[in-house]
Formats: structure tokens, sequence, C-alpha cells
């Protein structure tokens, strides 16, 4: 009834049309059904009715569109305050386009994965991210130890950052008690676990909450099984544990060897395989490279259907190396790593900053230890990879990430293009070298020619011509 009210206000715009629609109707009734009563029409008069028909049909339509459209922008009003400068020709066009969007899966957790999230769904709707279920520190290793569930931390970021209302996600998701025996968990942590309990399971609660909270796209957890990440250290140690990794690859000052799952026959949850074998496009990264990316990978079976699929496979490099994970790796150790446990050669592009990263940023920042990640492509053993190298460096308080719209723009590039890479480095090589010995077999050809050119001048300069003193027959011949 409000909405009704709103309508009949002046200023509404709502009535004007609706009356014009009213006329026009009126007008193009009459027109056709004067037109089939007359007996005889003069040409005059017909091409005046179809000029009438015409101009009576188009503003029934016009009218009708914006009487619909101002009658949105009034719904929409009463929805709530936010809503009253809301973009209705991007909700009616632009929305449509995002549905149709290219189908991104992103492979990773932490900040690093939420963060690309976040710009990538202002350009299409068609995500799935593929979330790490191996954390087990800060709240979300409590919640484990006092309750039988899944780490929720990294799945409530991905929430967060494909909601449709990003800013009141964050603030209640992210929301973290003080007092009690709930100190220091998130709100999101929380209420993704209560949703495990009312839903029956964990797969269904996050769906349940991405309903809740309008999420652009899927989220899926990696695995439903409750299984540990262990590392092997250069120093022969085992460590169990994500949360324990990087503090005693610190404290042993030995580097990570290799990561393997305590569980190694962790299945896909449901959804994960057909997702990656649907998928235009699979995004890997960026984030801790070990702990939140790599870690995914030792799942039964996906980086099979990686390998498998069509899609396009990209990888996101970090900005900087982590202390306690990635301490001196440039970008070639980063992506050989990436493809010693998914496979030699799979990836076709890697995303990486050229931005400048200076150590008063680094101090000022508080990063610690990291260091800006060194680009180095002569290392790499993938030499069919095509490297996009751009300024993707953004600063916040207390932390440097990448430039989200800028990569996400990057990556929908590539889903849609038909090849695979605009920087193909092995065919590149092939065809400098090919081009090289081209050149080098016509450089080689001049050169003797030239020289047997040069030899036969040589000759010739030293063979020596009789003179004649006396006219030859046919020279008398000539004279007579």
């Amino acid at each position: 009834m409000r909405q009704i009210i709103e309508w009949l206000k002046p200023g509404a715009r709502v009535k004007r049309y609706i009356l014009l629609q009213l006329i026009s109707i009126a007008v193009l009734s009459y027109s056709i059904i004067t037109l089939f009563t007359r007996d005889i029409l003069e040409p005059k008069i017909l091409i005046a009715y179809i000029s009438l028909i015409t101009i009576s049909l188009f503003l029934t339509v016009y009218s009708f569109l914006l009487a619909q459209r101002n009658i949105l922008k009034i719904t929409l009003k009463n929805m709530g305050d936010k809503e009253k400068n809301v973009d209705v020709k991007r909700l009616l066009t632009t929305e449509a386009n995002l549905k149709k969007g290219a189908k991104i899966v992103m492979i990773g957790g932490g900040k690093g994965l939420s963060n690309i999230l976040n710009g990538l769904k202002e350009y299409t709707h068609n995500i799935t991210s593929i979330v790490s279920t191996f954390d087990d520190g800060g709240s979300t290793g409590k919640i484990m130890e006092e309750i039988d569930t899944l780490p929720p931390g990294d799945i409530r970021r991905s929430l967060i950052a494909l909601s449709s209302s990003n800013t009141e996600m964050e603030k209640l998701l992210s929301y973290r008690f003080r007092d009690g025996k709930i100190d220091n968990h998130s709100l999101g942590n929380l209420m993704i676990v209560a949703m495990t309990d009312v839903m029956g399971g964990f797969a269904p609660a996050i769906k349940a909450m991405s309903d809740i909270f309008n999420v652009q796209g899927n989220i899926l957890p990696v695995t439903l099984d409750k299984t540990k990440l262990c590392a092997g250290l250069e120093n022969g140690e085992i460590v169990v544990g994500e949360d324990n990794i990087r503090p005693r690859v610190l404290e042993s000052k030995s580097r990570i060897k290799q990561i393997f799952l305590k569980d190694a026959s962790a299945a896909p949850a449901p959804g994960v395989l057909e997702a990656i074998r649907e998928a235009d496009a699979i995004v890997i990264g960026p984030g801790s490279l070990y702990t939140s990316v790599i870690c995914n990978l030792l799942v039964d079976d996906l980086g099979k259907a990686i390998i498998q699929s069509k899609a396009k496979k990209i990888m996101i490099a970090n900005l900087m190396n982590e202390p306690g994970e990635t301490l001196g790796y440039t970008l070639a150790k980063h992506v050989n790593e990436v493809e010693r446990y998914l496979g030699k050669h799979i990836l076709d592009y890697v995303i990486v900053n050229n931005g400048e990263i200076t150590e008063d940023m680094i101090f000022d920042l508080n990063q610690g230890d990291s260091t800006p990640l060194n680009i180095d492509l002569e290392n790499i053993h993938n030499r069919a990879l095509s490297v996009i190298q751009e300024d993707l460096v953004i600063t916040a308080p207390s932390s440097i990430y990448h430039d989200s719209m800028r990569v996400s723009e990057i990556i929908i590039e590539i889903a849609k293009s038909k090849g695979i890479g605009n920087l193909n480095l092995l065919k590149q090589k092939k065809k400098h070298k090919a081009k090289s010995e081209k050149i080098n077999k016509t450089v080689t050809s001049v050169s003797n020619k030239n020289k047997e050119v040069a030899d036969f001048t040589d000759k010739v300069k030293k063979i020596k011509v009789p003179e004649f003193k006396g006219k030859s027959k046919n020279a008398d011949k000539e004279q007579k």
C-alpha cells in the first residue's frame, strides 16, 4: 500500500507515463478500427493512418518502460536507505550480463583469495570459490578443538567477499567477541558452526549462509574430510598442523621440502570437480604458497581434474615472500613449486606484479622480513608460460595487497580469449631460433659469395694482358 501511495505522489513520474500509455493505446485502437471499417482509402489518408499507428505503438511501449523503471526505483527506495541511490540501469542490464559472465574457479584460501573474489564479482557472478579447509589456527583452531567441525575461517572470508552487501557483511561476520568463553571468536565463524548443526552438514550450511547473505557465486570447501596438513622440512623434521608450520620453519631455520596430508585419501567435496570441468578459467592463488594454495592440490583427483579441464590455467603470484614459508623465493620458485604438485607445464598464465615496493613501504606497513618477489623468467621450467607483468600494488594500513579490480580484468580477458597465451615463450623461442638460423644462413651465403667475388677479382688483377703494337686485320678492314 505504501508503494502505491508513493506512485501517486507528485514528482514520482509514474502517473504521467501511465496516462501517456493509456492515451497511446486508445489512439492505436481507434486507428486500427477505423482503418478497417473505411470502404475507400486515398493514399494520403492511408499514409496518415500508418503514421498514427506507428507513433501510438512506439509511445505505448516507451511509456510502459519508463513507468516500470520508476516503479522499480520507488520499490527499491522503500526497501532501505541504501537503495535510494541504486543504479537502475545497472540493475536492469549489467546484472543480466554478470549472470552470463565467464565461469571462473578460484582455488586458495586466506586474505589473498577473498581480496580477488571481491573484485571478480564485479565482472561475473559465475564464480566458484574452492576454499582450503586445512586452517587450524586462531579462532578457527579454538572452535575445532571445542567442536568437531571443519575450519570455518576461510569460508567466512569468501562469504564476505562475494556478498552483495559487502561493507555490512564484513562488519557483522568479522565482529569478534571480547568477553566470556567465546572471547576472540568471530561472529561469522560461530554462525557457520551453528548453521552446520541446523542444516546437518558443513556443505549445506555454506549453501544456506550464501542464500541468506546474497552471495554472488558458489563457495565450496575443497574437501569435507577432516585431515591435517603436514610439512617435511629440509632437516628431516615432520611438522603436523597448518598453524605449526610457519613457526617451526622460523625456529629451526629449515625450509619446507614438501607438504602432504595426514590422511592421504581426502576426497574432493561434492561439486568441486564439476566446477573445474565446466570452468572457462581456473585461478590458483594468491595466498600463502604451501598452506593456502598448494595444499588444495593434494586432495585426490583435484589436480587431475585441473589438467583435464579445457579451462585456461592461471596463477596469481604473491606480491611478496612470506617469512616462515617462502622467504627468498623468486617467481620461478613459486611457479615451479605449484607445477611440482600440479603437473609439469600445466599453467598457461602467471599474473605478477612489477610495480615498485620500496623498503620504506615494507617498514611502514609492518611487513617484517618480507621482500618483494623477484621476477626471473629464465629460471621457470615451463617455457610455454605466458607471464603478464603489471603494476598491481595497493597499500592500506598495515597491509600491501593486489589491485583486485585490475587482476579481475586480466582474468576475464584471459577467460574470454580464444587462444592460449599472448606471450608463448616456447613458440617465441623456436620462432626466434628458426629466424636466426635463416639469417645466419643468408649472411653466410652472402659472405661466401662476396669472398668468391673478391677471390675472382684478385685473380683477374693478377692476369697480365699482352699489349698489341700493330693493328688487327679487322681494324684494317673497318678502315678500308
